[in-house]
């Protein structure tokens, strides 16, 4: 299977779960999930969430799904490196896992080195099942899916493989999600009320989201599973 069919596949699963998530994120329960922020501005805010939604939840989303396929082509780097061992490219993988960078500052070192190992062997897992179709000769990924692994292995793959919010659901008190907001961007006229700068944490409402979103298109995913090789 060629590398670019490969990527184009993973992109699509990926894009998927983004739109889905941007289906399911409230912006409301965001701004009222507890970050320091006073009554006054996020009144304010909440009644330009549209603008906010647009300016700020979409592009932060649309920069995950960035750092989750940019993360992938360092995998399928591994893929193609023929006798290279996953512990050489261990820093080029770390240097784009989108929870690594979110990790809580007040994570113990001792926990901290636990997560990394945990994220890092979720990484190399996905490669390593997904390992035959990429050396398919076919070149479209259901194709090669039907022409090198089973129907309990394609099952596998998608079900403990490309379920990406696995690690938040695991140490779900070790991450956190936030964004500075310029309010004077969003809220019209809002630098008269000394409001700037401010930082939005949104770590429930983005975790919420982000696994809706995945279960709807894993259990899509597997309803082709079921298709493909009945």
């Amino acid at each position: 299977m060629t590398r670019q069919a490969v990527e184009e596949t993973f992109e699509e699963f990926i894009d998927d779960i983004i739109e889905v998530s941007l289906s399911e994120f409230d912006v409301v329960a965001a701004l009222q999930g507890g970050s320091n922020v006073g009554s006054r501005l996020v009144s304010n805010l909440l009644k330009n969430s549209d603008r906010l939604n647009r300016k700020v939840i979409q592009p932060e989303l649309a920069d995950y799904r960035n750092q989750v396929t940019t993360q992938f082509g360092v995998l399928l780097d591994y893929a193609e490196d023929d006798g290279a061992t996953f512990a050489e490219y261990r820093d080029a993988v770390l240097e784009h896992e989108v929870y690594y960078h979110q990790l809580r500052d007040d994570v113990s070192e001792q926990r901290r080195e636990e997560i990394v190992e945990a994220l890092l062997t979720r990484q190399r897992d996905l490669i390593e099942a997904a390992q035959p179709l990429v050396d398919s000769p076919e070149s479209e990924f259901w194709a090669a899916a039907e022409d090198s692994i089973d129907y309990e292995r394609a099952t596998d793959l998608v079900e403990q493989h490309f379920t990406f919010t696995d690690p938040l659901r695991e140490y779900p008190d070790a991450f956190r999600f936030d964004v500075a907001v310029d309010t004077g961007d969003i809220v019209p006229g809002l630098f008269s009320i000394g409001f700037p700068t401010v930082t939005i944490e949104y770590t429930d409402e983005v975790v919420r989201a982000l696994q809706a979103a995945e279960a709807t298109v894993v259990e899509r995913t597997l309803e082709e599973v079921d298709r493909r090789f009945a």
